[in-house]
């Protein structure tokens, strides 16, 4: 079987997670048709970890803000923003075939899950150091989380021996969103009292279940109405794929793709918006040597319930956004070894942009090792964002199945028993069957 074939069903060189599998192009050399039988990718993205916030004392682990840990280790380890990215996607079904005019047709089913979290290093300022400094801007304070289909069909065409083009056109049905941001969110305090400057937004999508409100028209989060079920779509939108090929001589083989170019138009039934400023008690005597444990929960829990009743969302009716989706734009290049061609050498590069989260990157440099119709393994490494990333990947072919998967990693390991992540990390899992019709 061809070495394209193979192509389709691994996560061949590095970051091929993306660049290979998901090419609309990749396609456009394939010989036989396929059915994708379910495919599931995670990917978690954090640009801080938990080492940030735990540290020694004599036998156990504190967090920083423990009386034993001072300022400087603590917020220094910090980012201006922290944030954590997860997303999921679900490949339910892929189906390719071969026209007359060798062109390669495929469609496909999905979903995709995402969900994070930003806080600005202001919060965990005011809570380990107290609030003698004033303004905070809280703007970064955000988070989010979004379920949606896809409906996608590609198309890719060999221009020539040496060149190809691809392009696939997703319909998104969006099915659930939740997203609270803020375009100013400034905290200024005296010895008197706290007062929020805000413009900010807290969009739900349900047409299930409706949010009540008060008489004067503001959001009352105790009152709900209709069942809380996910019910018919709360939006739609359109995303494109393009991608080529480029195989300027034996054994050597550039890739390049842009990926979810496009977005979704959401209708957020249980829109509210909060504008204006906002006082309250707060924590104004709050200190490092008032940060036992009971004292700071306490604390926490009494100026929640005092902001909550002070910020009151207007409800906003017919509220509909536009918001796009997490782009990706791939490049791989691979060199098959003319001493050996199943033995080859790669380099890869992956941009992320999002519309809710800073951008992420990584470079990477690899070798794979592939036995057409039998076996492929892959391993790579480089360097991204977060800092230092491995991945290793691999298939095997049994009759006219396919089995595949992947994983990468940064170094730094994990909480035991709770994989949370020690350090800044990107961490990514896929696993897959295909099915080739010969």
């Amino acid at each position: 079987m061809k070495k394209t074939v193979i192509t389709l069903a691994m996560l061949a060189f590095g970051v091929a997670l993306w660049a290979q599998d998901k090419n609309p192009a990749g396609n456009a050399s394939l010989e036989n048709g396929f059915v994708r039988i379910g495919e599931f990718q995670r990917f978690s993205r954090n640009n801080v970890g938990a080492s940030a916030f735990l540290f020694p004392s004599g036998d156990k682990l504190v967090t920083g803000l423990h009386s034993s840990v001072s300022a400087d280790d603590f917020l220094g380890g910090l980012k201006a923003v922290n944030s954590l990215y997860t997303q999921d996607d679900y490949n339910l079904v892929s189906y390719g075939w071969k026209d007359a005019t060798r062109g390669f047709h495929t469609v496909e089913v999905g979903a995709k899950v995402n969900y994070g979290l930003s806080v600005p290093k202001e919060i965990f300022h005011i809570l380990k150091t107290g609030t003698a400094q004033s303004p905070y801007d809280l703007s970064a304070l955000q988070s989010f989380g979004n379920l949606y289909a896809e409906i996608a069909y590609g198309y890719a065409l060999p221009i020539s021996e040496t060149f190809s083009v691809g392009a696939r056109a997703k319909l998104l049905v969006g099915m659930n969103s939740v997203g609270i941001s803020a375009r100013n969110f400034t905290l200024t305090t005296t010895e008197d009292q706290y007062r929020l400057d805000m413009d900010a937004d807290i969009d739900l999508t349900n047409r299930n279940k409706k949010v009540g409100t008060d008489p004067d028209g503001y959001l009352d989060y105790t009152s709900f109405s209709g069942k809380g079920k996910l019910g018919i779509p709360t939006g739609a939108g359109l995303a494109l794929d393009l991608g080529l090929v480029w195989k300027p001589f034996d054994g050597f083989t550039v890739s390049a793709s842009v990926l979810d170019l496009g977005g979704i138009l959401w209708y957020y039934g249980n829109a509210g918006k909060s504008s204006g400023s906002y006082t309250f008690d707060g924590l104004k005597v709050l200190s490092t040597e008032e940060m036992t444990q009971d004292k700071l929960v306490s604390k926490l829990k009494d100026v929640g319930e005092e902001v909550l009743g002070v910020i009151k969302p207007k409800a906003v009716d017919k509220c509909f956004k536009w918001k796009a989706v997490p782009l990706n734009a791939n490049m791989n290049v691979s060199y098959a070894l003319p001493f050996w061609q199943k033995l080859s050498v790669d380099a890869s590069c992956l941009y992320t942009g999002y519309s809710f989260c800073a951008p992420y990157w990584e470079a990477r440099g690899g070798v794979s090792l592939d036995f057409p119709g039998l076996l492929h393994l892959g391993l790579s490494a480089g360097s991204g964002a977060h800092g230092f990333v491995y991945a290793f990947n691999g298939s095997v072919e049994f009759l006219n199945f396919k089995l595949y998967a992947a994983f990468e990693n940064g170094i730094g390991g994990v909480i035991p028993y709770e994989s949370t992540p020690l350090k800044a990390n990107n961490k990514s899992l896929c696993i897959g069957l295909v099915y080739l019709i010969k």
